[in-house]
C-alpha cells in the first residue's frame, strides 16, 4: 500500500498533488478506523486514531483540499512565499500517508502489527499484545508515538493554513465525533480514553489535550443512561430534590420565579431562580411522568456549565415538588441576585442598542450553544429571547458605571440559556411535553411544532428555525410582538411579517451574511437527518464566527 504515494504524486489531475494525497490519506485512515470485530483494546485505539481522522476531514472540508480550491488559492498568486507553503504542505500530507500505510514502519516504530486479512479484503492493524493477552507497556508508548505524531501533523496544517474560524473546526470534529458516537459503549471510550497522553490510571478531563470532547462524552453518555432507565425502576435523584420549606419565594411569577434556598447542609442562604413545570391536579401519571423528566433534566444541566461551557447553561441545584400549586420547580444558582432578559434588555427605552460587534457575538455564543446542545442529541424546544439572560440585571449594573453613556449600554458579553421546562432527548419513543411558557410557545416557535391537528413531532429543525428568530431579534435589536397583531396566525405571521418584511430589511442593519444566515435558520428543512443539521449548524456557527465590524 505504500507504493501507492507514488501512484497519488502522478495522478495529477483537477484536484492537484495536495487534493490526491489528502484523498489518500482519508483511505488509508479507514484501515484502522473501519475495522470491525475487533478486541476491547482495538476498540480503544481505532477511538483514539478516529479523533485524528476527524481532524484532518474537517480541515480538508473547510479548505476544499478535494475538490482543488487550496491548489486553486496557492497558484492564484505565483510566489515564492505561496510555493513554499504549497512544498510544505504536500510533504506533511505524504509523511501522513507514509506514516499509516508503511507496515514496516508502524510495526518497528509504532509498536502494530500486520493482522490477517479481513473479509473484505483490507488489513487490520493492531498493537502487539504479550502471551497472556495483554498489552505491553513499552508498545503502548510506541504508540502513544503514534497519536502524537498524527497530531503534530494536524497540528501543522492548521498552522500552516490558519483559519477564520478556528474554533468552529474544533467544535465541528468533536461534534461528528459525538454523532458517530451513537452508543453507551462508544461514548465510554471517547470519554476515557480520548487523552492518549495520559496515564489512565491518573486520567483527568482537564489533564488530556482534548477535555472538551471528554466533558461532552460524558455528559452525553449521562444523557443516553437516562433514556435506558426503563420507567418502572425509576426512582428521583435523592441529592437533587430539595424540599419545598427550605425555599422562600420572592415573587409570583407562574413561569420563572426569584428565591433564596435555606440549604441545610451548608446552613447558607443561596440566590436561586427556578422555572416551574405545571402538572395536573390528581392526575398521578402525568405527575410521575413530569417528576421523571424534571429528575433527568435536573441531572443533565447539573454542573453542565463545568463539563461543557459551550452550552452556556445555570449549574441546577436540584428540583423541588410545589405540592400546593401542582407544579415542579427546577432550582438553579443564580450568579447575582437580579438578571436581565433578552426580550427586557431589547424591549427596554432606557437603554441603547449595543454595538453591532456585541451583537454578533451574543448571536453566535446562541448559536454554539444550541448546536452543542444537539450533540447531545438533545432538542430545547423553547429558544427565545425570555429565555436567555444575563447576570447581573443591566439595569441595576447601570448604576455603577463611570459615565451616563456607558451606563445605558447593556452588557451582553455572557447569556445564560434557560426554559429547558419542555426540553426532552431527541428520541421518537420520549414523551414530549408542551411548554408553559406562552411566548416561547407563540412567536418563536416553528407553526407546525404548536397545538392542533396537524401539529408535528418537534425535532432539531424547529429549535433551528427558534434561533434564526432570536437572531433576527439580536440584529434588528427588536422584540417580535413589536411587529406582531392578535388576528395573525403562526404561519401568516410568519410567511408576512417574517419572511417578507422584517428579514430584507436585515441587510441594512446587520449586513448581507448575517441576513443569509437568518434565512438558512428560517428556511431548515423539517426532515433534515442528525449529519445534516450538523453541517447547518457548522455553517451558522462558522459565519458568524468570521462577522467582523
Amino acid at each position: 500500500m505504500a507504493e501507492a504515494l507514488g501512484t497519488a504524486l502522478s495522478l495529477v489531475g483537477a484536484v492537484g498533488v495536495l487534493g490526491q494525497i489528502f484523498s489518500g490519506c482519508i483511505k488509508a485512515y479507514s484501515i484502522f478506523t473501519s475495522a470491525s470485530n475487533l478486541g476491547r483494546d482495538s476498540e480503544r485505539l481505532v477511538c483514539k486514531i478516529r479523533i485524528e481522522e476527524m481532524r484532518l476531514l474537517v480541515w480538508g472540508r473547510e479548505w476544499g483540499v478535494v475538490e482543488g480550491k487550496l491548489e486553486a488559492h496557492l497558484q492564484a498568486e505565483s510566489t515564492a512565499g505561496n510555493e513554499r507553503i504549497r512544498q510544505l504542505a504536500t510533504q506533511i500530507l505524504s509523511e501522513l500517508y507514509k506514516t499509516i500505510t508503511d507496515f514496516r514502519r508502524l510495526q518497528d516504530k509504532y509498536g502494530l502489527v500486520q493482522e490477517p486479512t479481513s473479509p473484505n479484503g483490507e488489513k487490520i492493524v493492531a498493537q502487539k499484545t504479550s502471551k497472556n493477552g495483554q498489552s505491553v507497556a513499552t508498545d503502548k508508548e510506541k504508540f502513544n508515538m503514534l497519536l502524537k505524531d498524527l497530531k503534530d501533523y494536524n497540528d501543522g496544517l492548521e498552522q500552516l493554513f490558519p483559519s477564520s474560524r478556528l474554533a468552529t473546526l474544533h467544535r465541528t470534529w468533536t461534534n461528528e465525533l459525538l454523532q458517530q458516537a451513537d452508543s453507551l459503549a462508544k461514548l465510554a471510550i471517547l470519554e476515557k480514553y480520548c487523552c492518549p497522553y495520559t496515564d489512565l490510571q491518573t486520567f483527568s478531563a482537564a489533564s488530556g489535550i482534548y477535555p472538551q470532547l471528554n466533558g461532552s462524552a460524558s455528559l452525553k453518555q449521562l444523557r443516553l443512561n437516562l433514556d435506558a432507565k426503563p420507567t418502572s425502576k425509576f426512582k428521583s435523584t435523592v441529592a437533587l430534590k430539595i424540599p419545598r420549606p427550605t425555599i422562600t419565594i420572592s415573587d409570583s411569577d407562574p413561569r420563572r420565579s426569584r428565591a433564596v434556598y435555606h440549604n441545610p447542609s451548608t446552613e447558607r442562604a443561596e440566590d436561586v431562580l427556578i422555572e416551574w413545570v405545571d402538572y395536573e391536579k390528581g392526575d398521578e401519571d402525568s405527575k410521575f411522568n413530569h417528576r421523571r423528566r424534571v429528575d433527568d433534566l435536573a441531572r443533565m444541566i447539573h454542573s453542565a456549565s463545568d463539563r461543557h461551557p459551550d452550552l452556556h447553561t445555570v449549574d441546577c441545584v436540584g428540583y423541588t415538588d410545589d405540592t400546593a400549586c401542582c407544579r415542579y420547580g427546577l432550582m438553579y444558582r443564580a450568579p447575582q441576585p437580579s438578571s436581565s432578559t433578552l426580550h427586557a434588555l431589547i424591549l427596554s427605552n432606557d437603554l441603547r442598542t449595543p454595538d453591532l460587534g456585541d451583537r454578533f457575538r451574543l448571536a453566535h455564543t446562541l448559536a454554539v450553544a444550541l448546536w452543542s446542545l444537539h450533540s447531545l442529541e438533545w432538542v430545547h424546544k423553547s429558544v427565545c429571547s425570555f429565555n436567555i439572560l444575563f447576570f447581573p440585571s443591566a439595569f441595576s449594573a447601570s448604576a455603577t458605571q463611570v459615565t451616563a453613556s456607558a451606563a445605558s449600554i447593556p452588557n451582553i458579553a455572557s447569556p445564560c440559556i434557560l426554559g429547558f421546562d419542555a426540553s426532552r432527548p431527541d428520541d421518537m419513543s420520549e414523551l414530549s411535553v408542551a411548554s408553559k411558557n406562552p411566548a416561547a410557545s407563540d412567536l418563536h416557535r416553528h407553526p407546525a411544532s404548536l397545538n392542533g391537528m396537524s401539529r408535528r413531532r418537534y425535532c432539531k429543525s424547529f429549535d433551528i428555525y427558534s434561533l434564526g428568530l432570536v437572531l433576527l431579534e439580536i440584529g434588528l435589536w427588536k422584540v417580535l410582538q413589536t411587529y406582531h397583531r392578535p388576528h395573525y396566525t403562526a404561519e401568516r405571521f410568519r410567511d408576512k411579517v417574517v419572511v417578507q418584511n422584517l428579514v430584507p430589511s436585515l441587510g441594512s442593519k446587520a449586513g448581507r451574511l448575517y441576513r443569509e444566515v437568518v434565512e438558512r435558520c428560517l428556511f431548515a428543512r423539517e426532515d433534515l437527518n442528525g449529519q445534516e443539521t450538523g453541517h447547518l449548524m457548522e455553517y451558522v456557527v462558522g459565519s458568524l464566527e468570521s462577522l467582523r465590524v
